[in-house]
């Protein structure tokens, strides 16, 4: 596993490594298109805070984003070494050293009278939030859980991301003077009082429904998110107990998700198996969250689904069908076939982590199958209405979902003619 955050030990060493291509193919991997080659420069001149100023004025969350990205797909996926010797820039590492002790700062800015309200207080969110802030906008997030941050707080373990960077986003948001209100969930009848209140609406609450598997429900089928959402409450929050689970357990699906929620199973002492329909090479997880798992016990097994669930002897018996691959669909990976061979396996608990999909409906806003619709710029088909993130994408990284919300706020801005 690579090295997540360099220290004053070590980060030399690396950033003398790095070419300062002319046309540098790793900011071409980034999704909010950080400038690598100028921070890294500014490091290998000594200028810590130079280095801070460029990636903190292109990215707000580059603390967050650092430790939580799939740089091996973004950035370092594009880094020239890695085409050429694979030997990449730990770009991520670097971008985690000069952020670990520093934040944004707000610049004095004279204040308007816009009030926006963000629905969500999720990386989309208070991206938002904090971009339209530097415009003296006044903004109100209101979270639907008792902690800011989304996914960040209830859906990424603390072994990949610490309550201590929370506490410094927590600290961000404050300090850029944006109202937050959680455990407030806003549903359709709040929201229509928002509209009247505010001049703008941003609706950035993400995907917290999960989606149906079809193997129906039984008290040893659980959702991936209530494990995750009850550990991390635990284990971040020190609220609640852990999972009470024991025994063995599947996996279904070979998501991120997938493999954090494994790597929570494991620690709470339970004989962990994902199984998938189709093979490693299809799997859609970060490959080093895939080895992560499989150093810390996770076993796999591919070319299997369930498709049959029921309870049996204080056992939950799986039917499983055989799957062999067919042509690519239309996610560019090929597509399982069953083949009409089945077993019979029979486990304590299958956890489902194959996707999420909204669990909002909001009056006079177009949707598509539940997904908010909206345009490049983020626009919905009501003026004063924008939404961002998971919630219109599909389920991206928290990279994607800062880009969205970066994208947002320079529409808004643009709309209100500051």
């Amino acid at each position: 596993m690579r090295i997540s955050c360099y220290d004053e030990s070590n980060y030399k060493t690396e950033v003398k490594r790095c070419l300062s291509c002319k046309n540098p193919s790793c900011e071409l991997g980034c999704p909010i298109n950080n400038k690598i080659r100028d921070f890294i420069k500014a490091l290998k001149e000594d200028d810590l805070v130079l280095a801070r100023k460029i990636v903190y004025d292109n990215s707000n969350l580059a603390f967050i984003c650092s430790l939580v990205c799939p740089h091996e797909k973004n950035c370092i996926g594009h880094c020239i070494l890695n085409k050429a010797k694979k030997e990449p820039i730990n770009i991520g590492a670097i971008e985690a050293y000069i952020t670990k002790d520093s934040l944004p700062k707000l610049e004095e800015v004279k204040q308007t009278n816009y009030k926006v309200a963000i629905i969500g207080g999720g990386p989309s969110g208070i991206y938002v939030a904090l971009d339209l802030a530097k415009k003296g906008i006044k903004c109100h997030i209101y979270e639907a859980t008792n902690h800011l941050g989304g996914v960040l707080s209830y859906g990424i373990p603390d072994f990949r991301l610490n309550v201590s960077e929370l506490k410094r986003l927590e600290e961000l948001v404050n300090s850029f003077n944006i109202e937050v209100t959680v455990g407030k969930k806003v549903d359709n009848e709040i929201y229509q009082e928002l509209l009247k209140t505010y001049d703008k609406v941003v609706i950035a609450c993400g995907l917290t429904k999960a989606r149906p598997s079809g193997l129906g429900h039984n008290v040893r089928i659980i959702e991936a998110n209530h494990i995750l959402s009850q550990y991390n409450l635990k284990a971040k929050y020190n609220k609640g107990n852990y999972p009470n689970l024991k025994g063995e357990v599947f996996v279904m699906g070979a998501g991120n998700v997938a493999m954090d929620v494994s790597r929570v199973l494991v620690r709470l002492g339970l004989k962990t198996t994902i199984i998938y329909r189709r093979s490693l090479e299809e799997s859609p997880a970060n490959k080093e969250e895939i080895e992560a798992a499989r150093e810390e016990g996770v076993e796999f097994r591919f070319l299997e689904n369930p498709v049959e669930a029921k309870e049996e002897n204080n056992k939950l018996k799986l039917k499983v069908e055989k799957m062999a691959l067919g042509e690519p669909d239309s996610s560019g990976r090929r597509k399982p076939v069953g083949t009409g061979e089945f077993s019979d396996i029979y486990i304590d608990y299958l956890v489902e982590a194959i996707g999420d999909v909204p669990d909002l409906t909001i009056d006079g806003i177009n949707t598509d199958s539940g997904y908010f619709i909206a345009d490049a710029n983020f626009r919905t088909n009501n003026k004063d209405v924008y939404v961002v993130g998971d919630v219109t994408l599909g389920a991206k990284t928290v990279v994607e979902a800062a880009k969205s919300g970066k994208v947002c706020a320079q529409t808004i801005i643009s709309d209100l003619n500051l």
